[in-house]
């Protein structure tokens, strides 16, 4: 007898209503996936990047007298994973990426180990680096000397450089005591390619070791680290020391004239050494200061401002010529003269003969007579409040031909009485 196959019931809805429920329960279904997948899922990863590794512990080396020179600034990358719904809402500033210096007690280099603090219902899944390197060592404070250094002199003949006065003479340098045993000194250079006359120069600083090389490091700093300075350019010349008369009556003609040092160096800006004679004449006084003819004396040398000399007196010796010869001539009271006083002045003064002494030619003094010779006093500086007498200089004069070719020799002054 045979029998039937049986068939296998066919799922369909029953009604047209089922199918609707049947597909919306499908596609919810779908979409529940999908946003567990997509937000709920637990393998969720994110790159947070350039997070900084903060130093922990740094009071620790302080205690210890130490100080960390690199390290500082430290970026990494961390992987964190979780919910996508968590992760996703984080920022850097949510994670805190340290490292520890607590157990370091002396200087070197060290590596660190980075701890990352993750936040809650997130794991770490990784770091761009596990470690980071600092430097610790013990900071200092030194002084080095600082010295110069001058290059590319191209100055005009005859001129040179003189000292350079520096604002300061130490260079403060602080820094690791590893890096301050290799600094022996500091440095300028001073380029003096355009410098012909005294100049303003800025010029940096740099730190050398024993051997005169330059010496860097990022680790320390120094003060200050340029200077400006004056570079004081000077000529020198060999200058004669002339030497002149105050009324002109002797000359190098008819006195001879011995200097010592007949030369001197004259040091100065090169501008007032070639503007002319940086030295003032050596100016005689040939009516006081000759004795029978004869005159020694030490002089003060002075030169033009801003200009030293090499030696600052000299040794003068002068003689006239015996053909300069002088006369006494007893001038008589009535060739004394006043030039006149204020109005209501009243004095009178001293007629006695008064002695006076020209020099000049034998030929000359024997043709000048008594009566050629006066004497003047000027009254016109006082007023009425003098009283009592004074002595007033007088001035010598010669009414003759022969007036240019004679001097007189000494001071002379007549005294003057005030009265009511």
């Amino acid at each position: 007898m045979n029998q039937a196959t049986p068939k296998t019931p066919e799922l369909r809805p029953t009604s047209r209503g089922n199918l609707v429920a049947w597909i919306l329960c499908l596609v919810a279904a779908f979409i529940m996936w999908i946003y567990v997948m997509a937000v709920e899922s637990p393998e969720h990863e994110q790159i947070f990047s350039h997070l900084p590794v903060e130093l922990t512990g740094t009071e620790v080396l302080a205690d210890n007298e130490l100080a960390v020179y690199s390290g500082y600034g430290t970026m990494i990358d961390v992987t964190l994973s979780g919910k996508k719904s968590v992760v996703s809402r984080l920022s850097e500033r949510d994670i805190v990426v340290t490292a520890d210096l607590k157990n370091i007690t002396d200087g070197g280099r060290y590596t660190l180990k980075v701890a990352v603090d993750v936040p809650a219902g997130c794991k770490l899944a990784g770091m761009s680096q596990n470690t980071i390197s600092v430097y610790v060592d013990q900071a200092m404070t030194i002084s080095v000397d600082l010295t110069e250094r001058r290059i590319n002199t191209n100055l005009p003949e005859g001129c040179y450089t003189g000292t350079v006065d520096f604002p300061v003479d130490k260079i403060t340098v602080t820094g690791p005591r590893n890096v301050l045993s290799r600094v022996d000194g500091a440095e300028v250079t001073l380029d003096l390619a355009d410098v012909t006359r005294t100049t303003n120069v800025s010029a940096p600083v740099i730190l050398v070791n024993a051997k005169g090389e330059a010496l860097s490091s990022p680790y320390i700093d120094y003060s200050p680290t340029t200077v400006s300075v004056t570079v004081p350019v000077y000529k020198s010349v060999t200058v004669p020391v002339r030497v002149g008369f105050r009324y002109g009556y002797l000359n190098s003609e008819n006195t001879e004239i011995t200097v010592t040092p007949a030369t001197v160096e004259a040091t100065g800006d090169p501008d007032v050494i070639d503007r002319g004679s940086p030295l003032d004449s050596v100016i005689l006084d040939e009516k006081t200061e000759f004795e029978n003819g004869r005159l020694t004396k030490t002089v003060n040398l002075n030169a033009a401002e801003g200009v030293t000399l090499s030696a600052t007196q000299a040794e003068i010796t002068a003689v006239i010529d015996p053909s300069i010869k002088t006369r006494e001539f007893l001038i008589p009271g009535s060739n004394i003269f006043d030039t006149g006083a204020k109005e209501g002045v009243n004095y009178t003064w001293d007629r006695t003969a008064v002695p006076v002494v020209l020099m000049g030619p034998v030929d000359v003094l024997a043709k000048i007579e008594v009566d050629d010779i006066s004497l003047v006093f000027d009254m016109s500086p006082y007023n009425d409040s003098n009283t009592g007498t004074i002595r007033v200089r007088a001035e010598v004069g010669v009414d003759s031909l022969w007036r240019d070719e004679v001097f007189p020799i000494g001071v002379y002054e007549i005294n003057v009485t005030f009265t009511d």
